[in-house]
């Protein structure tokens, strides 16, 4: 664990939720107009095309600023694609008989109760009637309901016209409900393509009244700049405002090359926020290392752009491919000889019955689902082109002869693969990136360093997906391979990662073993060290674990895992003082803690973040250690109790136990209190808790303690 979180700021192509709001930047104007119009109408229409951020600015940008004092706001709802599926066909009278209504109302409620929704709206789209509780929703005309639906263009899925009845009847419905509730104003987010197809209901929606329309596009270049520096001045890694301005110019540039081989420029005056964050992601990767400011990119901002660019094609298009059992060169291929005219500009193709320009249009669909096809209806029919002029350079890069009719697209080779397969691990789509990793190792890499990265790539996933045995036997082949090459720090991460395994399974000596091998790779990591040290106290050896921490916290003085587990080892050695003021101060620095908004401006290079580590991202709260701040404050609470603050440690014991009850560490040490301000048989009651705790169990030398606790002889009644 360290000081600065290593959790990108950028969520990369996953929208922006309201947690992410103190990091959603480049849409202030437009949230605050985009607010003042829902509060103002019964009916707010935000559209725009795929990519645009509508969803991230209702999220991030508008609910945050609302306060149950303004408005009573229903949680976002949603209607699935395949609501209707279970009642295709004529709708049918009695309750529940809509299941778009049925869909939306279970998603504005929040927990599925819809009981707790106003009635007027819940009676006419659901006809359940007041819940059994008989609970009613608080009346007060001075406050709006504001409710919203997103992706409401999943309402008007293709391929679903038998289900036109119970969508008419869905918005017969829905009209009723906004008529007999004067203060309902609804918010429908939905994509600029299929806006359309709501323009009918829309005077019915808005209850007579007018209608507001918000359109979200792409970001101006000042506001894009806001967007990709300020997250990463929040997260403590401040930009060079050349650097960022050079990145967004960049963007909105596509150097693209005609038929002749003229090279022209095409600028644009606006950046894709899809693309935004694709690329600050990337940024934020390849900056992991350095906290700091941060020097000089190591490439021209041109070169790294085309390059993430480039590689988020090549993710999206040996996924498909694989998909549609089609070659990813021939694909690749496809689509500068289709979207790319021989004038270098995007070209526009209509879609086919079937297949468009030879490929199946379900393979279109994937691809503007994914950022590299745009689609707008027209005449009836949808129409294709590239998602915009950006890519262009990396496809006629990949395609170096794309006029000839038969150019042959530059092969996708085991390093294209390992790149998807790390695109795909940072989305969170662990599937892919095994399925892209195991190409990798198919196609027998010749460059070992490939090699290498994909068989440590497999034993993240092996870990993340519980193959134990897998994962440390992938992890001490990729320290090898390292070790061959040689990659001193590489081999490194890879032992680390193998003792961090052990450790979390209870193999002490071998995870020490790792460790201090992995320590002697890394001597700079305090990650390492601290893992090292908890390895040791583990294992027993108390006093060694206990000089790692201060040798760690000398040189980063607020590393949280350090403060938290120094303290919590001090509390098993006695030293209640000294243990109380290291825990106080993780406390402060933990989750909540009122000094948490101050840590990211803290320079501590434990913060390395390797690409491949993807603990984080296939488990958030990774294993338990002594980071956690149940156990930190329950080990507080047993120092304040053995120091003679009864009265505190009582409360503070309380709490955490409503908090974690169900964690053996935290039951332990709560015994440990009990007994100390001589409640024996509480004690008692919490230490065979302990024993049958799982979340988490009681590690082996604890369980020692509870047993010991347990026969001492007159200790407890």
């Amino acid at each position: 664990m360290t000081v600065v979180p290593s959790a990108s700021p950028f969520p990369g192509l996953r929208p922006f939720t309201e947690i992410d709001s103190a990091r959603f930047f480049g849409r202030t104007a437009t949230a605050h107009t985009l607010l003042a119009k829902w509060l103002e109408n019964r009916l707010v229409v935000v559209y725009g095309p795929t990519g645009a951020g509508k969803s991230s600015l209702l999220r991030a940008g508008v609910l945050p600023q609302l306060s149950p004092e303004v408005a009573h706001v229903l949680p976002v709802g949603r209607i699935s694609p395949g609501a209707g599926a279970a009642g295709a066909g004529a709708p049918s009278p009695g309750r529940a008989a809509n299941p778009f209504a049925e869909s939306v109302l279970r998603t504005w409620s929040g927990t599925g109760d819809t009981s707790t929704l106003p009635p007027a709206l819940r009676d006419r789209l659901d006809g359940r009637g007041p819940g059994p509780d008989g609970r009613r929703w608080p009346a007060d005309p001075n406050r709006p309901i504001l409710a919203a639906v997103d992706q409401f263009e999943d309402f008007f899925a293709p391929g679903t016209s038998h289900l036109d009845p119970l969508r008419e009847q869905f918005m017969t419905l829905l009209g009723e409900a906004v008529a007999a509730l004067p203060d309902l104003h609804l918010l429908l987010v939905i994509r600029q393509n299929v806006r359309a197809r709501l323009a009918p209901y829309e005077a019915a929606l808005a209850g007579g009244e007018g209608v507001a329309r918000v359109r979200v596009g792409a970001l101006d270049r000042r506001s894009a700049i806001a967007a990709y520096a300020e997250p990463m001045r929040r997260a403590g890694r401040p930009l060079p405002p050349e650097s960022a301005a050079a990145c967004i110019d960049e963007l909105l540039r596509s150097r693209v090359v005609d038929a002749a081989g003229t090279v022209s420029v095409l600028t644009a005056d606006a950046v894709p926020p899809a693309y935004l964050q694709l690329v600050a992601a990337a940024r934020w990767r390849d900056t992991a290392d350095r906290v700091a400011s941060l020097g000089p990119d190591l490439m021209e901002p041109a070169v790294r752009v085309d390059a993430v660019l480039g590689a988020h094609l090549t993710q999206v298009i040996v996924t498909e491919a694989r998909c549609y059992h089609l070659d990813a060169a021939d694909v690749r291929r496809w689509l500068v000889h289709t979207f790319v005219t021989e004038r270098g500009r995007r070209a526009t193709v209509d879609e086919g019955l079937v297949t468009t320009a030879g490929m199946p249009n379900a393979l279109l669909a994937a691809l503007a689902e994914r950022y590299v096809l745009a689609s707008e209806w027209r005449s009836g029919s949808r129409r294709f082109e590239l998602f915009d002029d950006r890519l262009i350079p990396p496809l006629q890069a990949a395609v170096p002869d794309w006029p000839a009719a038969d150019a042959l697209a530059a092969e996708i080779g085991a390093i294209d693969y390992l790149q998807a397969a790390l695109i795909s691990l940072a989305d969170g789509d662990l599937a892919a990136a095994r399925i892209h990793a195991d190409e990798v190792l198919r196609r027998d890499a010749e460059d070992p360093r490939t090699l290498a990265q994909a068989v440590m790539l497999r034993a993240d996933l092996d870990d993340a997906q519980g193959r134990i045995e897998q994962a440390e036997r992938g992890y001490r082949e990729a320290a090898q391979l390292y070790e061959s090459l040689p990659d001193a720090e590489s081999s490194g991460r890879a032992l680390a990662a193998a003792g961090r395994l052990l450790l979390r399974t209870g193999r002490l000596g071998s995870a020490v073993e790792d460790l201090q091998s992995a320590s002697a790779r890394l001597p700079a990591e305090l990650d390492v060290q601290t893992d090292l040290a908890r390895a040791l106290w583990y294992s027993g050896q108390r006093w060694a674990a206990a000089a790692i921490f201060s040798t760690v916290l000398t040189i980063a003085p607020l590393t949280l895992a350090a403060l938290a587990g120094r303290g919590q080892l001090r509390v098993e050695l006695g030293d209640d003082a000294a243990a109380l003021d290291d825990l106080d101060r993780a406390v402060r620095l933990g989750p909540g803690g009122p000094d948490t908004a101050d840590i990211t401006d803290i320079t501590d290079i434990t913060d390395i973040t390797d690409i491949t580590d993807i603990t984080d991202i296939a488990d958030p709260g990774g294993s338990v250690g002594p980071g956690d701040s149940t156990e930190t404050r329950a080990a507080r609470a047993l120092a304040l109790a053995r120091l003679g603050r009864s009265a505190t440690a009582a409360a503070e014991t309380s709490a955490v136990l409503d908090d974690a009850p169900d964690s053996g560490p935290v039951l332990w040490r709560a015994a440990g209190v009990l007994q100390t301000i001589g409640d024996d048989s509480r004690a008692v009651d919490l230490l065979e808790r302990a024993l049958q705790a799982r979340a988490p169990a009681l590690l082996a030398y604890q369980r020692e303690q509870v047993h010991r606790m347990l026969r001492r002889p007159g200790a407890m009644a």
